[in-house]
């Protein structure tokens, strides 16, 4: 092997073992891949900025910052994967609009959603969204 092809292979290799784990670290936490993964999912209705924050600091506030969740989450964002395909993409996104008055407001998408507390069903005030009391009502067809 020449010096020259072995100067390049051996660059190549180093720049792949060192490049992920560097970008892992460079790359922002978990709370913003989050973030950006409600917004991405409900990006027709008029979501509270600082609700959101709020509700991503609530979720995760008892999950321990380890390296297996952080990559977890930046993969899924990465992998453009969406709540049809991600169960943990779909509890998030489910826990925040049971979380939010989305449904107290009749699912109304005019109205700016806003963040209440942290979902518990057997603590929350938070009504079943699946009732008939919170469908929009019908127009009447003469």
């Amino acid at each position: 092997m020449e010096r020259r092809s072995f100067l390049l292979l051996s660059g190549v290799l180093v720049g792949m073992v060192a490049i992920p784990p560097s970008l892992y670290f460079v790359s922002p936490g978990i709370k913003k891949y989050a973030a950006k993964l409600i917004e991405k999912e409900l990006s027709y209705l008029k979501l509270d900025k600082a609700g959101v924050d709020n509700y991503i600091n609530d979720y995760f506030k008892n999950g321990a910052n380890n390296v297996m969740a952080n990559l977890k989450w930046k993969v899924l964002y990465y992998g453009r994967r969406n709540s049809n395909n991600s169960n943990n993409i779909n509890d998030l996104v489910r826990y925040y609009l049971l979380s939010t008055d989305f449904f107290l407001n009749q699912m109304d998408v005019e109205k700016t959603v806003k963040y209440l507390g942290i979902f518990d069903p057997y603590k929350s005030p938070i009504a079943n969204p699946f009732s008939y009391i919170l469908l929009p009502a019908e127009e009447k067809i003469a």
